[in-house]
């Protein structure tokens, strides 16, 4: 009997993808501070449709990332940056929520599929529910990953064929991309 391939624990960041993807677009749409993500992606994502967004959100990979490891005292209170509105503070709340129920379930795939270290990952671990309210109130909790990757959000969000898409995947699943993959160079023109 063939084992059946499970991908349960990719449904959870589909929805966050999907979720973070429509607060990127409305703040996108409105000139708003976009979280990191690079400015030659902004106009795709302003034109982007549903059914694009949904498929994008399909993403094996977290699109956010979270910076929670910054963050002194835990328990203490942490103020609200004061141009985040309530549907950043509910975002960031979903996020960290599931963030730190993958870390307690599977530090790797925390890992993994959101992008986290081992320092974020033990913070979310400690934290009681109510701290995770307070972090979500904290500014820039929440932004974009692969921000220095302009090329591959502008790959994620325009080009469509099925093989592109399963190789921007590759790549962005790769441990450290954020940090070690080299700028891509602009194609030359064929002289």
């Amino acid at each position: 009997m063939l084992a059946t391939v499970r991908l349960d624990h990719l449904e959870p960041v589909h929805e966050l993808n999907r979720s973070f993807l429509g607060f990127l677009q409305s703040q996108a749409r409105v000139g708003r501070d976009c979280m990191g993500l690079p400015a030659s992606a902004q106009p795709p994502l302003r034109a982007a449709d549903g059914a694009l967004l949904d498929d994008v959100a399909r993403f094996p990979r977290a699109l956010f990332q979270v910076r929670c490891d910054g963050v002194a005292g835990a328990g203490q209170e942490l103020a609200a940056d004061a141009e985040r509105d309530a549907r950043y503070h509910a975002l960031a709340l979903s996020i960290l929520l599931a963030a730190r129920h993958m870390s307690r379930q599977s530090p790797y795939q925390a890992r993994f599929l959101l992008g986290l270290g081992v320092v974020q990952i033990e913070l979310l671990r400690s934290l009681a529910l109510p701290d995770l309210g307070r972090l979500a109130a904290a500014s820039d909790v929440v932004h974009c990953a692969f921000t220095d990757q302009d090329w591959l959000w502008r790959g994620i969000l325009t080009d469509t064929r099925p093989e592109s898409r399963r190789q921007l995947a590759l790549v962005a699943l790769q441990p450290g991309l954020a940090r070690e993959w080299p700028q891509r160079r602009p194609a030359h023109p064929v002289t």
